[in-house]
């Protein structure tokens, strides 16, 4: 959670990627985050109970 809250905690990288959606890390480097169009956003929350239980089972 501080890695992403408080001052300054993100900054945005150079340029967006191929998909046009832009990228964003933390300023500790922690993490990267990726804004998404809402179509990705539904086929992501479709997918991912599968992809939970296989990364679980693997």
């Amino acid at each position: 959670m501080l890695s992403i809250c408080g001052n300054n905690a993100v900054r945005e990288l150079s340029s967006p990627g191929k998909s046009g959606n832009f990228f964003y890390l933390t300023n500790d480097d922690r993490y990267v985050i990726k804004t998404m169009k809402k179509a990705e956003v539904k086929v992501l929350i479709r997918m991912l109970s599968a992809y939970y239980n296989h990364v679980r089972a693997y």
